[in-house]
């Protein structure tokens, strides 16, 4: 394929969200995304529609298609190996030890739920996330596990594993991944009604979920801790997807494993990073300055990344 026909596709994949966002800043400057509506909108995506639409996408999956399940097993490896790399990192050049896990957290934690299914879903369709779903639920289960380590390090107030347990337990998207195997595995057909009504939730989650993204992007942050945001920014929307998707390149992963792999290790830092830095009375400020500018590189670096993969026909 050639470099134009493969910048044409990568913006396909990033183009519509970049347009999304920036309706969502707009929207929030015209006072029509108030911050009440913006909370009360990014909890219904977490717990009512993106967990639908994991449900249905799993339920319709053809497991016989799916990447290698060994793809998974690299993902989570790959993300430990990430996060211990960054833990020594931070423990030998942070001086300050308050602001390790913050940088720890917002180096390696990506926003797969939302974004990285959005990428996949311009790239692949809706067969893409049936595919990337079980991926995504178990990274996001170690994701929960590692930044409350690296918080309750850096920051203190740790309470143990069961607190950690009953976050995982009580994960809607890892529910519906698991109330989805069965389902999916046996061919079980659901009654059209479910399907439908599942399907009005599902079609609002990537909509509604990047307009408040765009309406939570807070530009203002960016003045302060430059250093640590520019390292971070770098780790996550570079170095991680790069050795990832070389790594997975080396074991002979297929060429549509690989373009899931880079489109959800090149999403931008989630958000819930800093909602669990102001609740553990961390650096808020340190950490929405990673959510914005990672947010914001993301979209130059995934069609960067994707058009060059898809140059080389490694996107599937």
């Amino acid at each position: 394929m050639d470099l134009t026909a493969s910048l044409h596709f990568s913006l396909s994949i990033t183009g519509p969200i970049c347009v999304v966002l920036a309706l969502g800043i707009g929207l929030k400057r015209l006072g029509l995304l108030p911050d009440s509506f913006v909370e009360s909108a990014s909890r219904l995506v977490f717990q009512v529609t993106l967990p639908a639409l994991l449900f249905l996408s799993m339920v319709r999956t053809d497991f016989s298609t799916m990447p290698s399940p060994w793809l998974i097993v690299y993902g989570l490896l790959g993300t430990l190996a990430g996060f211990l790399v960054l833990e020594l990192l931070a423990a030998r050049f942070i001086p300050e030890r308050a602001q390790r896990g913050i940088f720890v957290q917002g180096s390696f934690r990506g926003n797969m739920g939302i974004m990285g299914l959005a990428y996949v879903q311009n790239a692949y369709g809706p067969e893409g996330i049936g595919a990337a779903a079980l991926l995504v639920g178990s990274v996001t289960v170690l994701y929960n596990i590692l930044a409350v380590i690296t918080l309750t390090r850096s920051l203190g107030g740790g309470k143990g594993l069961k607190p950690i347990l009953k976050g995982i337990v009580k994960n809607p998207l890892i529910i519906a991944i698991l109330a989805a195997l069965p389902f999916g595995l046996l061919g079980i057909e659901l009654p059209q009604l479910v399907t439908t009504t599942g399907n009005y939730f599902a079609n609002m989650t990537l909509p509604l979920a990047l307009l408040c993204t765009g309406a939570s992007l807070n530009l203002k942050a960016l003045r302060g801790g430059a250093l640590l945001t520019g390292w971070a920014t770098a780790n996550r929307l570079l170095c991680i997807p790069v050795l990832l998707v070389l790594g997975a390149w080396a074991l002979g992963f297929s060429p549509q494993a690989l373009g899931i792999l880079f489109l959800i290790s090149s999403t931008p830092t989630a958000a819930a990073s800093y909602v669990m830095t102001r609740a553990m009375g961390g650096d808020s400020a340190l950490a929405a300055n990673i959510i914005a500018t990672t947010t914001l590189g993301s979209l130059v670096t995934t069609s960067m990344g994707a058009a060059m993969m898809n140059y080389l026909g490694l996107m599937g």
